[in-house]
């Protein structure tokens, strides 16, 4: 047999981010790390053993009952691993015999560790509570055989039962945003919960929960093989880890590590299983094996039990299932991380440890407008991010996503504009527009923006910034703000014409609109063909529209300072009604139409 290594494993869950995390690597400050450790006890003259878990799970060929311990030679020389029988007892008196994985290591080096498995499968109907599990030296060779008990080790508190989905222990129960490290485990790596996030996909509805893990030791780390499972207040739900590749820390390094689970629809979580699945080979002859484990029992009953059914499914099993810790789930109430209030314009406190936005990469937002959109039933927030490069080379454009979430909790995903520049040159910035709909309903001035990662979890985003921010109000003066540009209007006038229409048939009216405007563009600042544009609508006293026309910043024909004539021809109406009104807005195109933003009203005299 050959040794089988685990390192230490821990656990973490994501903080719900249901309204928002500053930035979730903000765990420097977390309290001391909880350890959960097993005693230590003295199995023979060379080997100490610690019970590190015991398990009670129900499967399809019956109860399976399986233990991991750990064995370390405290010698200076190679000392082999002693045949020694593992039994569990139960609080009904009823003894089992677990068999030993074949893969079990077979001698220890000079202060070497292991961990050893053990199992057994009874054919039982009813669940069993283990007491203590002990260590038997058997001797063969004697008749009648003898045995002698060498160690007994209570593990009252320490059972995994699956069935229930508890830990009895207070210690392996820890609350969220609490750091810790495995049980058991000398490994340096801690673990910390900072975001738990409730999603959509093609799967049905998931959490993705974000684990921080930190390398608090001198040399690399990998971090282990376990899973976060999701419980509710009468099912467990499997989860699996999002990262393929294995997850290393190198000294002093922090990462994060994913998890999901999928669940039924309207689901909360009341918390989170911290898993690990023990490996377990059975011996060659399985039915056999097992059927001896079973047939050593202390209880005639239970014995003939573990014969009978493990043979059947030794050969299936593929080890067993013990969780390690449970980890309250975060509530809506008492989010684990809260986000900050923000001011327009200013650099966006970004998490360090995401992988889309480099530490030379500055990321602003500048604008955030609310726009109407009349008949259609519900309103258009714009939102322009500033993306500049501090850096003196050329970087990719980080392809962020957004989400914005209203005063109610309700949450809006960003539709980012349709293209994007690839790439960012050295010491300019960028503007990049995302549109939301929202409810009519929405007063705007109670809102979380959070920036997503939706590549490095994928299918999954995760959150690495969010702020609370309100959405800003035009005031009706002379100076008109489309980020980077800002229009101030110097003075107008407004002349209408009649005109006979073809065929003598009626009247049709035109207009000629003249502005003059002094129009401002902040420098190195660059936008592109999707940037908002200048629009003008005429509107009569009765509210109807006469025309209107657009006019773009960039580009051909785009708005310039000095005069400015827009001409609306050829409206035909029998009467218009007096006074004329202009309005000038921002009209956007968003994937679910044409979104404006009036930024002043002009009456004619």
């Amino acid at each position: 047999m050959k040794t089988n290594w685990r390192a230490a494993m821990a656990a973490t869950v994501l903080s719900v981010a249901l309204i928002g995390s500053s930035v979730p690597a903000m765990a420097d400050d977390a309290p001391a790390a909880a350890v959960v450790s097993s005693a230590s006890y003295s199995l023979n003259e060379s080997m100490s053993a610690v019970v590190k878990s015991v398990s009670v799970n129900r499967t399809s060929g019956g109860l399976q009952i399986g233990a991991l311990v750990g064995l370390t030679n405290n010698t200076g020389a190679m000392a082999r691993v002693p045949d020694y029988e593992v039994r569990v007892k139960t609080t009904e008196g009823t003894v089992y015999t677990l068999q030993a994985s074949s893969a079990n290591a077979r001698s220890l080096m000079a202060q070497e560790s292991a961990e050893l498995t053990y199992m057994v499968t009874v054919d039982r109907p009813t669940d069993a509570e283990i007491s203590e599990l002990s260590f038997v030296e058997v001797d063969e060779y004697t008749y009648p055989k003898t045995e002698k008990v060498l160690l007994n080790v209570p593990v009252t508190s320490s059972v995994w039962y699956g069935t229930k989905g508890e830990l009895t222990d207070p210690s392996a129960n820890i609350a969220w945003g609490e750091t810790f490290s495995l049980p058991s485990s000398s490994s340096p790596l801690r673990y910390t919960p900072v975001e738990m996030s409730k999603q959509n996909d093609a799967n049905g509805y998931s959490y993705l929960i974000t684990v921080l893990a930190d390398n608090q030791g001198t040399g690399t780390e990998t971090v282990p093989d376990f899973r976060l499972d999701g419980k509710t207040a009468d099912k467990t739900y499997a989860g699996k880890r999002v990262e393929q590749e294995p997850v290393t820390l190198a000294a002093g390094e922090k990462k994060y590590v994913h998890f999901s689970v999928t669940l039924d629809q309207d689901v909360s979580l009341q918390s989170l299983l911290l898993m690990t699945t023990e490996a377990f080979v059975p011996a060659g002859g399985a039915s056999s094996a097992q059927g001896a484990a079973g047939a050593g029992a202390g209880s005639a009953a239970g014995g003939a039990a573990a014969g009978s059914a493990a043979g059947a499914s030794a050969q299936t099993q593929p080890g067993f299932d013990v969780a390690r810790l449970i980890i309250a789930a975060p509530t809506p109430s008492s989010p684990s991380n809260t986000a900050g209030d923000y001011t327009i314009g200013s650099p966006i406190a970004v998490d360090p440890l995401n992988h889309l936005i480099d530490s030379k990469t500055e990321v602003s937002l500048v604008e955030l407008h609310m726009h109407e959109n009349e008949g259609e039933g519900f309103k258009s927030v714009v939102a322009k991010f500033k993306i500049s490069n501090k850096s003196d080379m050329t970087v990719a454009t980080p392809a962020f996503q957004t989400e914005l979430v209203g005063g109610d909790g309700s949450s809006y995903a960003g539709t980012r504009q349709s293209t994007t520049a690839a790439e960012l040159m050295p010491n300019l910035g960028y503007v990049v527009s995302y549109s939301f709909m929202i409810p009519a309903s929405e007063s705007g001035e109670t809102m979380t923006m959070k920036l997503l990662d939706n590549v490095t979890a994928a299918p999954y985003s995760s959150t690495i910034a969010n702020f609370n921010v309100a959405v800003q109000k035009d005031t009706d003066d002379s100076l008109m703000s489309f980020y980077p540009f800002n229009v101030k209007l110097d003075d107008w006038t407004l002349s209408a014409f009649t005109n006979t229409a073809a065929g003598g048939q009626g009247l049709t009216y035109s207009y000629k609109l003249k502005l003059w405007l002094t129009v401002n563009r902040l420098e190195d600042v660059v936008v592109d063909q999707n940037f908002s544009k200048f629009k003008v609508e005429l509107v009569d006293s009765a509210g109807r529209s006469l025309g209107s026309q657009t006019v773009p910043f960039t580009g051909d024909n785009k708005l310039v300072s000095g005069e400015q004539t827009i001409d609306l021809s050829n409206i035909k109406t029998d009467q218009v009604s007096s006074p004329i009104t202009v309005k000038l807005y921002e009209s956007i195109d968003t994937p679910n139409g044409e979104a404006t933003r009036l930024v002043k009203t002009l009456v004619q005299p």
